[in-house]
């Protein structure tokens, strides 16, 4: 089922054609099309002595819509499955009425919606749940005339949000109409306690203590866009996607000071997906921030976010069952030969009780369902390609993974194809973003599971070369674990199989490359691995 959906906001038109057809893929709502206008009704309303958006600019925004809805029948997209929202700009114009009967003019079947403060939050927060796999934290949506306050959980699969979410009148294109006329200290105090006022109001069921925040809106990922480039160590940051960055909050505040000016904002435009729209309102952004952090130090992690209200209604028409969907597993299930459920259960035999739940359940079956894809490639490409592979690659478009996510999907498959890549800087810096976002010892743990299945992936993807299961019994694997709570992973092949044969060299060398990857990165508090060949 394709959707449309019209999402007129206060500084951006934004359009978009939805496959939510019953499939697990529908979990990463993927786009058959998707633009934006640079519409801003919040700029017409500021402009307007009686709050009204100009015949002009209603005129700009009908030829947008008409645009987009001979691009829905060019597409087939049924009418009555086409969606309009107005916002805090549409709102709270004196001639909304004249917004709705434009758009009703243009096509009478689509649902129109004006959406109350509480139906917005709502959705925004919709939007960044549809953004993870699980979220618990506070989200803030960012718009051109306000700010939606919340919190959000979807731990065990329920999701559940405030009911009583908050609105303010602090969204980014307001707070840089209102520092033309007051001073920054000013409006930070006034935004500081209205923050206060409002984590009161909306009853958070947890300690804002070491919980996360979650930022989504246009300005915060001008924001998102300029911590990468502040707060990077290296040349570039390896991940230029804004969905699943995270820095700290105490990073955030570092961010925060930065100071714009007239002549700094030409070098802000020059840094990545900073237009010179969002250069001029960083100031305003910049201001909130500080405010938010004054009154939230305790917060531990800041998110950003890609979803909002369009990726937030689509979210919500998705089943129970496909909204608690894994989006790393949804993706990728597409492109999985028919052993992989096979190589899936083998490999799956070699875990054990130290293997992470995040590796175990989430990272392997994703590798395993790209465990083909680079096949047809040529040598010199293959494991280039598939370093790359959500960064740039063909899952570099999907919605709801984290960094971490897309880097070690990346590493582990890079690996399978033997690592022999064109640029290693970006290996390391993938490296280096999965030990450092993942608190260090743990993200050393990832890395060493990753490679742990790579090897082994690599080995049992060669016993069913074309991805086609021509013998259930070629091998079994089985798993030890001894009084020193070393691995020993048992490999059984079928004597005399041309198969086995091939991999056998491979096999006998996968406990010396297990063993000098945990040296090379002094990974501690992971077992021992030997492996132990047999016929029968």
């Amino acid at each position: 089922m394709l959707v449309g959906v019209i999402d007129i906001g206060s500084n951006a038109v934004r359009f978009c054609v939805s496959d939510l057809s019953d499939s697990l893929v529908s979990r990463n709502l993927p786009i058959v099309f998707q633009d934006r206008a640079k519409i801003s009704l919040y700029d017409a309303l500021t402009v307007s002595a009686d709050r009204r958006i100009s015949d002009e600019v209603l005129n700009t925004l009908r030829i947008a819509i008409l645009r987009f809805d001979k691009i829905c029948k060019s597409l087939n997209v049924a009418e009555e499955n086409v969606s309009v929202f107005g916002t805090e700009a549409s709102r709270s114009a004196t001639n909304s009425d004249d917004i709705l009967s434009m758009i009703k003019n243009i096509n009478p079947r689509w649902s129109l919606n004006l959406l109350s403060q509480r139906r917005e939050a709502m959705y925004g927060a919709m939007g960044i749940a549809s953004s993870f796999y699980e979220i618990k934290g506070l989200v803030m949506d960012l718009g051109g005339g306000s700010i939606q306050i919340s919190w959000v959980s979807t731990v065990g699969g329920e999701f559940v949000m405030s009911d009583s979410a908050v609105s303010l009148p602090y969204g980014a294109a307001a707070i840089f109409q209102r520092l033309r006329a007051q001073s920054v200290k000013e409006i930070k105090a006034e935004i500081a306690s209205a923050f206060e006022l409002a984590l009161k109001k909306i009853k958070l069921p947890f300690a804002l203590k070491g919980a996360n925040l979650y930022l989504s809106g246009g300005g915060f990922r001008g924001l998102g866009c300029l911590a990468m480039s502040v707060l990077s160590d290296d040349e570039y940051y390896p991940v230029p996607i804004i969905n699943g960055y995270r820095c700290s909050i105490k990073d955030l505040e570092k961010v925060a000071q930065k100071k714009v000016s007239n002549k700094t904002m030409d070098k802000l435009e020059d840094l990545f997906r900073i237009s010179k729209r969002r250069a001029s309102q960083l100031p305003g952004i910049l201001t909130l921030v500080d405010a938010l952090v004054s009154v939230a130090a305790q917060i531990d992690s800041v998110y950003f976010c890609q979803g909002g209200i369009k990726e937030g209604f689509l979210y919500s028409k998705l089943s129970d069952s496909l909204k608690i969907s894994d989006p790393l597993v949804t993706c990728t299930t597409a492109y999985a030969r028919p052993a992989c459920a096979k190589v899936e259960n083998l490999l799956a035999s070699a875990m054990s009780s130290y293997t992470p739940s995040y590796i175990s359940k989430r990272i392997l079956p994703a590798v395993v369902n790209l465990l083909y894809y680079q096949a047809p490639y040529t040598k010199d490409t293959q494991a280039t390609a598939a370093l790359n592979i959500a960064v740039t690659g063909v899952l570099a478009g999907v919605h709801g993974l984290t960094h971490v996510d897309r880097a070690l999907l990346g590493i582990i498959l890079c690996e399978r194809w033997g690592a022999e890549v064109f640029d290693e800087r970006v290996m390391a810096q993938l490296c280096e973003l999965v030990v450092s976002e993942s608190r260090g010892s743990l993200g050393l743990a990832y890395m060493f599971w990753g490679y742990y299945i790579s090897k082994l992936a690599a080995v049992l993807a060669d016993l069913f070369p074309a991805g086609i299961i021509d013998d259930e019994n070629r091998v079994t694997v089985g798993l030890e674990i001894d009084e020193g709570d070393a691995l020993l992973v048992e490999l059984t092949f079928v004597k005399d199989d041309p198969y086995a044969l091939a991999v056998w060299d491979k096999v006998e060398g996968l406990e010396k490359k297990v063993k000098k990857f945990r040296k090379k990165y002094n990974i501690v508090g992971v077992p021992k691995v030997s492996f132990q060949l047999s016929v029968n």
